[in-house]
Parts: structure tokens; C-alpha cells; sequence
């Protein structure tokens, strides 16, 4: 029977999350016959161990606070952790940091932890486009709702906060980490059961667009609309370069490009193999 197995290092207060994201994912898969088992893990050393087949769940939350550690340093440990586990060609998801800061005794500590952060979720989507990590951006879904309602801050402490991140966790693995397992259907089907189940902090998705952002605040506040995914052609000429300079086995790309085509279908997924193709070639 196929099993869907999920390794995770988090802080200590996002481990309820982590235990809510294999509730509603447990949830989702029972009606297919598919099991699920879910091990934290002490030390982002730890995580390369796991099972081969072992979705790897990581935060960037236990890098936050680590503030002796000069940014240049850190990013380059961080680099290299991610450069080996994604090496591995099992998916590797990263949780982005909630961008809000509680009391601090040191108020100058608050604005030291923020630009922390803020380097972190961009270092985040660097690591994507580098290493084929993919992102869950519990930032953004976090601030459509806002730290007073949540009751919370960057730690996810709280009961709101620990089901809101387990249900966007649990949406990313289906999402990006059970092709190896279920068929496409089947993933679907999971999907639906843990939407369904969308806490009551979430506002539908069709209220909340993924490429909106709300800026600024009171009179100054505004919306705006944004480019995501870094541009889909670069993302598939990134996967043919890779494949070119024998970076990447040409397996795990081919993997990558499938799974593309069931989440765009297969008219829109080859314009963008034939655009990156051109930019690939254009790029030497």
C-alpha cells in the first residue's frame, strides 16, 4: 500500500501547526486508502536522513533569532542545507516567516528581527528558483488576515494561527509533494476534502486573489497586483539549463515538467516549454 511519509524541522511553537497540517492531510487521504506519517526532526542536519521518499518540510522560523550569526554567514549555511537536501530529488517545501514582531523589552530588537525576516522570505524565493524548492507563503496568507485577529506574531503561538498554518501546509504538500504517490485525480479529490474544511480566519480564495497585496495602512493603504512565480518561461529554461550543465538529472526535471502540465494543462505547459527553451538557448 502506498504510504505518504513527511519529515519536518520547525521551531518548537510551529510543531502544533505541523501536527494540524498531517490532521487535515490524514483527513484528505483516508477516503483513497493512503496513509500518512509525520516525524519532526531536532536539526535541519537531520532532514537529508530521511526516508527517500520523505516529503521534507522545513521553516525558516529557527533562523529568525539567530542574530549573533552575521547575515552573510547564515545565508551561506543556509544555501548549503538547501542545496543538499533538494539534491536529493525528493520535494522539499519551505515555509515562509510571518512578517510581525510582538513586544519586544528592547524595542530596537523588534526592528532587527524584521529585517531578519524580511531576508529570510526573500532568501526563500531565491532558494526556489535555484535548488526547484517550493514555497509556501504563509506570510502572505497571514497578513491577508492580520497579527491582531490571529493573536499571534512570527512564532505562530495560538491556536488560530497553529490551524490557518497547518491548513496552507497541508494545501502545499497536495499541491506540490504527492505526485510520486497518488495520481492527479486522486490529489484532487484530497484537495477538495481539506478546502473544504478552511478555517474560519481564511477568507475564500476568490476574496483574496494570490496575486493581490495590500500595501501601507488607513487612508494609505491600496492594493496592487503582482507578478508571481517569477515568471514561469524563466522557470522552465532554469530547469533546462540545469539539465545542460548536468546540474540536474534529467529525470527529476522531466518530473518537474509533468507535474506542470497537470496543474496548467498541456496547451499552456507547452507554450511555456517552448518559450524557456528559446530563452535557455538565448541565455548561453
Amino acid at each position: 500500500m502506498a504510504q505518504v511519509s513527511m519529515t519536518a524541522f520547525v521551531s518548537d511553537s510551529e510543531q502544533p501547526a505541523v501536527a494540524c497540517a498531517a490532521d487535515f492531510l490524514t483527513e484528505g487521504l483516508r477516503q483513497e486508502g493512503t496513509p500518512l506519517s509525520c516525524t519532526m526532526v531536532a536539526s535541519m542536519d537531520d532532514l537529508p536522513g530521511a526516508p527517500a521518499d520523505s516529503i521534507r518540510l522545513s521553516s525558516l522560523v529557527p533562523w529568525v533569532e539567530t542574530l549573533d550569526t552575521p547575515w552573510p554567514v547564515l545565508e551561506q549555511q543556509i544555501r548549503q542545507h538547501y542545496a543538499t537536501l533538494c539534491a536529493g530529488g525528493a520535494p522539499v517545501l519551505i515555509a515562509t516567516v510571518f512578517r510581525h514582531v510582538g513586544p519586544q523589552a528592547d524595542p530596537d530588537r523588534s526592528d532587527v528581527l524584521l529585517v531578519r525576516i524580511r531576508r529570510l522570505n526573500l532568501l526563500a524565493a531565491e532558494l526556489s528558483r535555484e535548488y526547484g524548492a517550493f514555497v509556501i507563503d504563509l506570510d502572505r496568507i497571514f497578513a491577508d488576515i492580520g497579527a491582531l485577529r490571529l493573536e499571534t506574531d512570527y512564532r505562530l503561538d495560538g491556536a488560530a494561527a497553529r490551524e490557518l498554518a497547518g491548513h496552507a501546509v497541508a494545501l502545499g504538500i497536495v499541491d506540490n509533494g504527492l505526485d510520486a504517490v497518488l495520481p492527479y485525480e486522486a490529489q484532487e479529490r484530497v484537495k477538495a476534502v481539506i478546502a473544504a474544511r478552511r478555517p474560519a480566519t481564511r477568507p475564500p480564495p476568490e476574496i483574496t486573489p494570490r496575486n493581490m497585496v495590500t500595501m501601507g495602512k488607513g487612508r494609505r493603504r491600496q492594493v496592487v497586483s503582482t507578478i508571481t512565480d517569477t515568471d514561469q518561461e524563466n522557470q522552465v529554461g532554469r530547469l533546462i539549463r540545469l539539465v545542460m550543465k548536468r546540474q540536474m538529472d534529467p529525470a527529476q526535471a522531466m518530473e518537474k515538467l509533468v507535474h506542470a502540465v497537470r496543474k496548467r494543462g498541456v496547451q499552456e505547459s507547452l507554450g511555456l516549454l517552448t518559450t524557456g527553451v528559446i530563452r535557455a538557448f538565448g541565455a548561453r
